[in-house]
């Protein structure tokens, strides 16, 4: 273990052997850090937090603050990192209030300067979240969405696989799956060209363009032999079923 003689990590911590600790960094007693991962500088891990393989925290990033509301963390609480994460100068990622639900993080994704994930979010594979991207508390990030900067979810927000945000967004609502949102209220403008299909295309115009009541557009697709089609309206009436556009909402306590 390589660790700089500014940094100060406390004896209990449980570190790969090859970690590397950089100056000025703080490292608390329940931090358990997996081979290869990296603090470059000024970076505070604190609470219980459990990191996988190949991390890597720039400077100023903070993981384990309690959350920025008005009650406490769980008794429980914890942060889950997987593998090969990166998190950029100045991010931010909060302790859960739920007990038994950790605030956790997948693999391979990409926290921008100055992001933040807020307490009880889960967020998959493969996400970007860009630069002073905001996810409020309870939101989730399906596998390899796209939020960018200044954008931000209100609680309970969640956003589906592979889809794109752009940025300056207030997400007040769950975004569907494969698709690309703009606007303020935002509006879904089309099939995100990254994962474009003719059958997810032909999809799009029948929920969106056709005029027709969602349940009865979603009835028209829910045996599409498109596993993709079929994701997307399974997606939407999960939204449907939750309160103002938020599906997972209808788990708030």
């Amino acid at each position: 273990m390589k660790v700089h003689p500014t940094a100060l990590v406390d004896l209990a911590a449980k570190i790969a052997e090859d970690v590397e600790i950089g100056p000025f960094c703080v490292v608390g007693p329940d931090v358990e850090l997996g081979p290869g991962c990296r603090l470059l500088g000024r970076v505070r891990l604190e609470g219980r937090i459990t990191a996988g393989r190949g991390n890597v925290f720039h400077p100023n990033t903070v993981v384990g603050g309690a959350p920025q509301d008005l009650g406490p963390p769980a008794p429980d609480a914890r942060v889950l990192i997987g593998d090969d994460n990166v998190f950029r100068e100045s991010v931010t990622v909060n302790l859960p209030k739920v007990p038994d639900h950790p605030t956790r993080i997948g693999s391979r994704n990409r926290f921008h300067a100055a992001s933040h994930v807020g307490h009880d979010c889960r967020v998959g594979d493969d996400a970007l979240l860009c630069t002073h991207a905001v996810l409020g508390g309870h939101s989730v990030l399906q596998d390899g969405c796209r939020v960018e900067g200044l954008g931000g979810t209100h609680q309970f927000v969640t956003i589906g696989r592979r889809s794109w945000s752009r940025s300056h967004i207030p997400i007040t609502e769950d975004v569907p799956p494969f698709m690309w949102i703009d606007g303020n209220h935002f509006e879904v403008k089309g099939v995100n060209p990254a994962c474009r299909t003719d059958a997810l295309e032909k999809a799009y115009v029948t929920i969106w363009k056709s005029g027709l009541p969602r349940p009865e557009s979603l009835a028209l697709l829910e045996k599409d032999p498109s596993p993709e089609v079929r994701e997307l309206v399974r997606f939407l009436r999960a939204s449907m079923g939750g309160r103002n556009g938020r599906g997972e909402e209808a788990r708030r306590a």
